[in-house]
C-alpha cells in the first residue's frame, strides 16, 4: 500500500499533468480579443467578406464581425491577402504593438515579423495541409413533393456524396435518383451511382481512375457502364471552395430498351467547382462533364448541375439546383432531360 507522501505526491503530479494538458491545449488553439475585451479560443478558419469564422468546441462555427477583433494569434500558418503583403503568402499571426493590428510571420521564419493594420487584412484562409490520416466530408440533399388534387403528382430527388482525403489519395462516391409522377404516368425514373480514386502526383496534378452504373426507366440508355481513366488538375480546395477540372478517356456499355447494345471509347471534359460566399453562410458549386465518341462524331453527351445553397447551421442547409442531361446516339432516340429541385440538405 502506498504511504500518505506517496499518495500525496502522485496526486500532485496526476494534478500537475493535467494542468499542463489544459495549459498545452490552450497554447495550441487560436485566439481571437474582441473590442469588448472578450477572449475566445478555438481555430481560424476563414476571414472573408468582413467577417470571421472560428471553430469552437463549445459553440461550433461562429462568425465574428471582423471590425470587432483587436487581435489574433494563431498558431499554425495562414494564407492572408493584405495590400503590405506578396500574393500567395503564408504566415502566422501573433500579437502586435498597439491595438488593431497584427504581427505577421512567414512561414519560413527567415522574414522578421510586421505590423499590418487588421482593417488592412483582406482576407484569411487556412490552407489544406497534407493529411497524414483520413479526412472525411460529405452530404444527403433530399427533395419530396406531392400534389393531391385534380391532378396528382409526386417528385422525388435524392443525392448524396462522400469524399475521403487521406496522403495522395481521394475515394470519391456520388449517388443520385429521381423519380417524378404526373397523373399515374412515370415522366422520370433513373439512378446512377459512381466511385473514382484520385492519386495525387503533386500537390495539384492528380491521375483519375472512375466506375459509374447508371440505370434508367424511361430514356435511353436503360442501362450504363462507364470504366474511365486520365490527368486532372486542383486549382485550389480549401475553406473558401474548390476548383478542379479533369480530363478521362472512357469506356463506354450502353443497352437500349429495345434490347440494343452498344459499346464505344469517348473523350471526356469534366470539372467541379464551389465557392463559399459570406463567410461560408452562401455555397454557389456547378460540376458536370461534357464528352465526344471516338467513334462518331455525332455521339456525345452533356451533364451539368448548377445550385445555390444557404447554411442554415453547421451540419444542415437549404439548396435550390438545376440540372440538365443530353445524350444523342445514332440510332437512338435523343435523352434530353432538365432537372430542378429546392430541398434540405445534411452535410459532414
Amino acid at each position: 500500500m502506498l504511504g500518505g507522501g506517496v499518495r500525496k505526491s502522485v496526486s500532485a503530479l496526476a494534478l500537475a499533468g493535467l494542468l499542463a494538458g489544459m495549459s498545452l491545449s490552450s497554447v495550441m488553439a487560436d485566439t481571437v480579443v474582441l473590442a469588448n475585451g472578450d477572449r475566445l479560443s478555438g481555430e481560424v478558419l476563414l476571414m472573408d467578406s468582413g467577417t470571421l469564422v472560428l471553430k469552437t468546441d463549445y459553440a461550433g462555427e461562429i462568425r465574428i464581425a471582423w471590425d470587432q477583433v483587436e487581435q489574433i494569434e494563431t498558431d499554425d500558418p495562414l494564407l492572408l491577402k493584405a495590400e503590405q503583403l506578396p500574393d500567395g503568402f503564408e504566415g502566422r499571426l501573433v500579437s502586435a504593438q498597439g491595438v488593431g493590428k497584427v504581427g505577421v510571420v512567414a512561414q519560413d521564419g527567415l522574414e522578421p515579423a510586421s505590423d499590418v493594420p487588421l482593417e488592412d487584412v483582406q482576407r484569411i484562409v487556412r490552407p489544406n495541409a497534407v493529411l497524414r490520416e483520413w479526412s472525411i466530408k460529405g452530404g444527403v440533399d433530399l427533395a419530396m413533393d406531392a400534389t393531391h388534387s385534380s391532378n396528382k403528382s409526386q417528385n422525388w430527388n435524392a443525392a448524396a456524396n462522400v469524399t475521403m482525403r487521406r496522403d495522395a489519395w481521394r475515394h470519391g462516391l456520388n449517388v443520385n435518383f429521381a423519380r417524378n409522377k404526373q397523373d399515374g404516368v412515370v415522366g422520370t425514373y433513373n439512378y446512377d451511382a459512381a466511385y473514382s480514386l484520385d492519386r495525387f502526383v503533386t500537390d495539384k496534378l492528380f491521375v483519375r481512375g472512375r466506375l459509374r452504373y447508371g440505370r434508367d426507366h424511361v430514356d435511353n440508355p436503360a442501362r450504363q457502364v462507364i470504366f474511365a481513366a486520365g490527368p486532372g488538375y486542383q486549382f485550389w480546395d480549401n475553406e473558401l471552395g474548390a476548383l478542379s477540372v479533369y480530363a478521362l478517356l472512357r469506356h463506354t456499355r450502353y443497352k437500349y430498351h429495345d434490347n440494343e447494345r452498344d459499346r464505344f471509347q469517348s473523350a471526356a471534359l469534366g470539372w467541379n467547382y464551389t465557392r463559399y460566399l459570406a463567410s461560408k453562410q452562401w455555397q454557389v458549386f456547378t460540376g458536370g462533364e461534357v464528352s465526344r465518341s471516338l467513334k462518331r462524331s455525332s455521339d456525345y453527351s452533356v451533364e451539368a448541375d448548377v445550385g445555390l445553397r444557404y447554411n442554415v447551421s453547421d451540419f444542415m442547409s437549404l439548396y435550390a439546383k438545376a440540372g440538365y442531361t443530353r445524350i444523342s446516339m445514332t440510332g437512338q432516340d435523343t435523352t434530353n432531360e432538365r432537372r430542378y429541385s429546392v430541398g434540405l440538405g445534411v452535410h459532414w
